[in-house]
Parts: structure tokens; C-alpha cells; sequence
């Protein structure tokens, strides 16, 4: 083995309780936020703001072409105005400022990383239940699982899609981080 310097521009993989004890930490450290507001995880509504304009789901309502896994292979995934490290496109993560900032200035808003939100997993509205998969969602409306968006590296297909949002318990890891 060897030592090597450390890659301070890379995700870190956590937990949902480690993200939110970091957020106490930083608060406890810097004495505050700078707009007095607490730090916090994003929710999910708030991350779907912070993606690019092109790579999310009013973009892909209108058009399919908007979601990449629709029309482009892993190979492909970070190429484009919408290049991200989904779908294997890098078969690992890779640096946070990889690929130009979304338009609200945050980088590596999809793909890398899943990001825990601070929201439980819930149904949509108007979500029903499909006979195949009855046992797939509905068990983890139960407010014990948190919600995962944006994807890893590691997300091919439906899991790549800009509609994705999964549920996991707050203490696995899944190739998930925070903001």
C-alpha cells in the first residue's frame, strides 16, 4: 500500500444520521449559519430546484429527450449539457466540480451521490399501486424510511431517471451523501 494526499473535492458516503450530525456539528463550529437560519439536508423539493433547467422534471414532462437514461447509454452520460456520473459513466465517483455548475450555482446536483433529503418516502399524488410491484413502495410509507434523490454512480436505468426518488432506512449507506 501507499499513502496518498487526500481528495478533499470528492463525495463523501454517509448515513442519513451522519449528515444530520454534521449539520449540528457545523452549527455548534461556526456558531450559526451565515443567514441565521439552522444547517440543514435539503429536502426534496428544494434539491429538485438546485438540478439544471435541462435535467429535470418539468424539462423531461415536456420532452423524454430530458431524461437522459431515455436516450443515452452509460458511455454517454457525461457528455453534454446535462453530463453527470450516472449509469455508470465513470464506474466510481468522481470529483464534485467535474461537469459546469446547475443554474442556481450548485454542482453535482444528479448523479456521484444519492443525497438524503429531509423528507420520510411518501406517495405522490395520484400514486396507485401497480399488481406487480405491490410490495415494492407501500411498505416503506411507514415514516422509518428517509428519501434518497439524484442518483450515484452506480444508478442505471429507472434509478437514473430524473423522476427518481427512493426510500431507504436513515442508517444504511447507499452510495448516498448531503448538501
Amino acid at each position: 500500500f501507499e499513502e496518498i494526499p487526500m481528495r478533499w473535492d470528492w463525495p463523501v458516503d454517509v448515513t442519513y444520521y451522519e449528515s444530520k450530525a454534521f449539520c449540528r456539528w457545523k452549527m455548534e463550529t461556526d456558531g450559526g449559519s451565515p443567514t441565521s437560519r439552522p444547517y440543514r439536508v435539503l429536502t426534496e423539493a428544494e434539491h429538485h430546484i438546485i438540478r439544471p433547467d435541462e435535467h429535470n422534471l418539468d424539462a423531461a414532462r415536456s420532452s423524454s429527450a430530458a431524461d437522459k437514461v431515455m436516450v443515452t447509454s452509460g458511455a454517454q452520460f457525461s457528455h453534454g449539457p446535462t453530463a453527470a456520473n450516472l449509469n455508470m459513466a465513470f464506474s466510481s465517483h468522481n470529483p464534485v466540480d467535474s461537469f459546469p455548475p446547475s443554474h442556481t450555482g450548485h454542482h453535482d446536483t444528479v448523479g456521484n451521490a444519492w443525497e438524503w433529503t429531509e423528507d420520510h418516502f411518501n406517495p405522490l399524488k395520484n400514486f396507485e399501486v401497480h399488481h406487480v410491484y405491490d410490495d415494492f413502495s407501500t411498505p416503506c410509507f411507514d415514516g422509518k424510511h428517509s428519501m434518497i434523490v439524484g442518483g450515484s454512480f452506480m444508478s442505471t436505468g429507472d434509478e437514473a431517471s430524473v423522476f427518481a426518488r427512493f426510500h431507504f432506512r436513515p442508517h444504511f449507506l447507499q452510495h448516498s451523501g448531503f448538501r
